[in-house]
């Protein structure tokens, strides 16, 4: 609360005064207030005196005898978690969960949380619920804005490079970004109301750079029949505020049988939200799968669909981003399936307490859990492939090595026959020079007419002494016509590795 937002900005909000301010009073929320029968209040909140007008105003109204109220709201600040929470008497450790979002600590970090008690969780009145979000940027320089900009958040995440660029179909220079994005919901009754049905959605902002990947995710909104005189005016991929305030806003989507819409109840606090997040991971599954299928058609036929001069290391590379993020995407899901759903079946459901969350069970979301668990699916079988394509491109890795091997000893193979050929001809020659300077320490060059084949007789002979005992000290193995035998079978046994 002091710090106003994550605690690791300490020390740089200290230097600057008005930006802590800024970060202080910062508000951004709507206020829905559900009837049934009728169509939901849409009420911006973009300044904390209206905030605090707004909930000041919250009274008990006879002709709604189950009043439900929504607070959706974007980022986090000091003065409207006093205002929320205060109001509606709200466990601290709701707002904690939502500031912060790591996959790992560090030994010396002060922010770490450690992880919730099963036991401890089914006395609350709040779940969590986190995804990834995916966003396409043109260029660096667009990227990096975006990065600025999610450093301005109240809310401390941290927009990824994918780092799987790929230059056969991509744009030169764009990006494809991943963001960790954190949902908490809180569902409570207001006694100072009659006991009315309360939520509050806490939600992430959403960068104004870039466009959403494939530009929209898949929409569940049952098409208007023809007989419809109204048309929802709905427009997705606005902001990831935006959008579940929109969709909140036309709950319930589908009709009964009798054509008349289903009540209104406490599902509308948290199936907007599910729905939309539940989208969302079906776009990343469907991007994951992508990049792989490329990284697999690189391996296939690298002469294609590799940069010239690119290694099978780059490949890896790109694979490694893939090793380490699914599993996290797994752990996500799962989370989602072992605890926020339990707990908003019971929280939705005005169960006791103390009832036992039950994974397996989600009365009020039949609907929506088969879909986490499909994810949960293509997410394991996007693992095991992964895994897959690691093995083989190790494989070929160690398969270049060896090529690259087999040219080293080829090349060092060709230089030591040179080196043999350099040394006999040393060899050949130093016995005859020897004799040549023995045999020049005379004066007269006329007195040799006569003795000029003395130098033959005893050259030569001399010579074949030397290459006699060089033969022996070298142990009949350095030969030249033996080395350029060795070049031969070699090249005789590579044409065969080439045949086979």
């Amino acid at each position: 609360m002091q710090v106003s937002t994550a605690p690791n900005r300490w020390n740089e909000l200290n230097k600057d005064p008005d930006d802590r301010s800024r970060r202080t009073t910062k508000t951004k929320l709507t206020y829905v207030n559900f009837a049934n029968g009728s169509t939901p209040i849409i009420d911006p909140i973009n300044d904390l005196a209206k905030l605090k007008e707004t909930l000041q105003s919250l009274k008990y109204d006879s002709s709604n005898k189950q009043p439900m109220r929504l607070f959706i709201v974007e980022d986090l600040s000091q003065q409207v978690i006093e205002a929320l929470g205060s109001r509606f008497d709200i466990d601290p450790l709701f707002w904690r969960e939502q500031i912060e979002d790591y996959v790992w600590h560090n030994l010396r970090a002060p922010g770490a949380m450690p992880s919730n008690l099963m036991s401890d969780m089914r006395h609350r009145q709040w779940f969590r619920v986190r995804n990834l979000r995916l966003r396409y940027h043109e260029s660096k320089d667009d990227f990096d804005a975006s990065t600025a900009e999610v450093h301005s958040w109240n809310v401390l995440r941290r927009l990824d490079d994918d780092n799987n660029h790929w230059h056969w179909a991509d744009k030169q220079g764009a990006i494809v970004s991943m963001l960790r994005t954190r949902t908490t919901i809180w569902i409570g009754k207001d006694d100072k109301t009659g006991g009315g049905t309360v939520g509050i959605v806490l939600l992430d902002p959403t960068v104004a750079h870039g466009t959403p990947l494939w530009y929209d995710r898949t929409n569940w909104l049952p098409v208007p029949k023809m007989t419809s005189t109204t048309v929802p005016d709905i427009k997705t991929s606005v902001s990831w505020y935006d959008d579940i305030i929109q969709i909140t806003k036309l709950f319930p989507w589908f009709e009964t049988d009798a054509g008349e819409k289903r009540a209104i109840d406490a599902q509308v606090i948290t199936k907007p939200t599910l729905y939309t997040i539940c989208a969302e991971w079906l776009v990343v599954c469907d991007y994951v799968k992508g990049r792989l299928s490329q990284i697999e058609r690189e391996l296939e036929l690298p002469t294609i669909f590799r940069a010239k001069g690119d290694a099978i290391d780059s490949s890896l590379a790109r694979l490694h981003t893939w090793r380490r993020a699914v599993p996290v995407f797994r752990e996500m899901v799962t989370e989602t399936l072992n605890f926020a759903l339990p707990l908003a079946s019971k929280l939705t459901h005005s169960s006791s307490p103390t009832t036992p969350l039950q994974p397996s069970t989600f009365p009020g979301f039949e609907d929506i859990a088969p879909d986490f668990q499909r994810i949960l699916e293509l997410l394991t079988d996007l693992q095991e492939r992964v895994d897959r394509l690691s093995d083989v491109v190790a494989s070929e890795i160690s398969i270049e090595d060896s090529r690259r091997g087999l040219e080293d000893s080829r090349r060092a193979n060709t230089e030591a026959h040179n080196m043999a050929r350099v040394t006999w001809l040393a060899t050949i020659f130093i016995p005859a020079t020897f004799v040549s300077g023995l045999y020049s320490m005379n004066g007269s060059v006329q007195e040799l007419r006569q003795t000029y084949w003395i130098y033959f007789v005893t050259a030569l002979p001399f010579t074949l002494v030397v290459m006699a005992i060089g033969w022996v000290i070298g142990g009949g193995s350095l030969t030249p016509w033996r080395v350029a035998k060795a070049d031969g079978g070699w090249r005789k046994d590579e044409k065969k590795k080439k045949v086979s």
